[in-house]
């Protein structure tokens, strides 16, 4: 059964960090991989990702869905896509930039649509340490950025900080999701990833010098985590454990066995992964595919991405395929995925 739903709404973006790679062309991109401009001339249509949630729901109506980009804030017709999950009852978070440029559009989305259920940014751990680097550029728009998520609060049933580990601030962690809980801003922790071989499309970072090893310091952080019950962290009793099981990255998500996670690109194309766009799966399978009037999983797409898999991934410690490994796996519920119940403290 798909727990998650990974939609890259565009490739549109208002940044173009030297880190991420799906929106840009590079030099060694798979020749198999489309370019910039074929995702922006077949942007998927707001009437078929209509028509695609209408499918999810009847698939699975607690599915969480994760609205990606790019900038989702940049998809023409997303106020739409919005109102629509509303209608649903259509579990949802928007993961921006949060940047400056797009927090006008943000507001407006709220005027159009009312109260978001979930809105989900990055926060840089230097909020918490500002003598690093006290006149930055990077401090500034840090607290920007945690400025607009303390405003936030108001209009979105759950406001999220993702928190990327880094090796540099990995020390951090722990007071940084201190503050944040304290400010009453809900903490999912991630860290830093690579790409492995050309078909990792997420990410321009491919040296294994930057993933984090397991560490004193790093299960201290953890341990402080895990044992502070004032703490607001996602998932925090199965997820961190598991996160930390997985260093440096390491985890098999097992989506040849059971289809618990999908990600449909910005031309609709179906991926293998949200890392990996793969060879097979997108060339043949589209959003309007997947699943059958019924509701049901299109088998041939689940073995074009079993296949997929077998060729391309080596494996990863993306947690938005670990949450829906986790759920699967039945060591926790589905609730506890949409943060509509903060037992799983």
């Amino acid at each position: 059964m798909i727990r998650i739903v990974n939609w890259i709404l565009t490739r549109k973006c208002n940044l173009s960090c030297a880190y991420c790679a799906i929106v840009k062309d590079y030099i060694h991109k798979p020749k198999e991989y489309p370019d910039m401009k074929h995702y922006i001339k077949n942007e998927m249509s707001v009437t078929s990702i209509l028509n695609a949630l209408a499918k999810f729901e009847k698939h699975n109506p607690d599915c969480f869905h994760i609205f990606y980009g790019g900038e989702p804030m940049l998809k023409a017709g997303l106020s739409e896509i919005i109102k629509f999950c509303h209608r649903h009852d259509i579990h949802y978070t928007i993961i921006s930039n949060n940047t400056k440029e797009v927090q006008p559009l943000v507001k407006k989305l709220v005027r159009d649509v009312g109260n978001l259920k979930g809105y989900t940014a990055s926060i840089d751990p230097i909020l918490v340490a500002p003598e690093l680097d006290p006149l930055s550029d990077r401090l500034k728009k840090t607290q920007q950025g945690f400025d607009f998520l303390l405003w936030m609060k108001e209009y979105c049933n759950d406001v999220v900080a993702e928190v990327t580990v880094m090796k540099d601030d990995q020390h951090l962690i722990y007071p940084l999701v201190k503050k944040l809980s304290d400010s009453g801003i809900n903490s999912d922790i991630t860290f830093i990833d690579i790409a492995k071989n050309d078909y990792y499309d997420f990410s321009n970072i491919t040296a294994s010098g930057n993933l984090i090893e397991p560490s004193p310091t790093i299960s201290d952080q953890f341990m402080k985590m895990i044992s502070d019950e004032d703490l607001d962290i996602h998932m925090k009793r199965s997820l961190l454990p598991a996160i930390f099981n997985i260093l440096p990255s390491n985890m098999d998500c097992k989506l040849e066995d059971n289809l618990h996670n999908v990600t449909i690109d910005a031309d609709g194309s179906v991926r293998l992964c949200l890392r990996i766009r793969g060879v097979d799966t997108p060339k043949y399978v589209h959003v309007s595919d997947l699943l059958d009037s019924e509701g049901q999983i299109n088998k041939v797409a689940h073995r074009l991405i079993a296949k997929d898999k077998e060729k391309y991934c080596e494996l990863c410690n993306h947690t938005c395929l670990l949450m829906s490994k986790i759920i699967d796996d039945g060591n926790l519920d589905p609730v506890d995925l949409v943060h509509l119940d903060r037992r799983a403290k």
